[in-house]
């Protein structure tokens, strides 16, 4: 539980993405994709309990076209930011219920989550660590709830965090600086991937 809370504080696609949600589209949209990135990781568990993430990661043509995916939706996400730089006052100000920016916004940290072929290397040693066939299935599930809750709740605090009062004086004052600094990030994330 531990090293799980340490790897999800740690910066990576999911941390940056957040971020970038949070100071492009405001806190409700952060917290959305926040909540995919929970889904996402009950997904891992899931890949983790059946075998599909050792299957995976030991097929050489598929771990490659798993990573292959993840790497251009990261840079996609990091070119959409980097050359679409306009801060979203309606959404940001008045929190406006709009169930498809929402939606968009929980497919946002889903795919970038299960897309992240570090992720599901995490997982799987993690699991091969602690799980082994003997152990029973309410522990296996229990461990997945609880690394899907903390991460979900560590996300929603960093987008509550990144929207105060005080972040949304920065934000307006550097949010087209701020959105091209985060497209860097997760192009340059996307690129490091790839070459790993």
């Amino acid at each position: 539980m531990i090293v799980h809370l340490l790897a999800v504080m740690s910066p990576g696609p999911d941390f940056t993405v957040v971020l970038k949600q949070s100071f492009s589209n405001g806190r409700l949209s952060a917290i959305f994709t926040s909540l995919g990135i929970a889904v996402g990781i009950l997904l891992h568990v899931l890949f983790c309990i059946f075998g599909i993430a050792y299957i995976i990661t030991t097929t050489p043509l598929l771990f490659k076209i798993f990573k292959f995916i993840g790497v251009m939706y990261l840079f996609y996400i990091g070119f959409k930011s980097f050359f679409n730089s306009s801060y979203n006052n309606t959404i940001y100000d008045n929190m406006i219920v709009n169930r498809e920016a929402y939606y968009k916004s929980f497919l946002l940290g889903f795919i970038t989550n299960v897309f992240n072929p570090k992720a599901t290397m995490f997982f799987l040693s993690l699991f091969t660590l602690i799980i082994d066939a003997s152990t029973p299935i309410i522990i296996k599930i229990s461990y997945g709830a609880w690394m899907s809750i903390i991460t979900g709740a560590w996300f929603c605090l960093v987008s509550i965090l990144f929207t105060s009062s005080f972040s949304k004086i920065f934000i307006r004052k550097y949010s087209t600086l701020i959105d091209k600094i985060m497209g860097i990030i997760l192009m340059f994330i996307s690129i490091r991937i790839l070459l790993n």
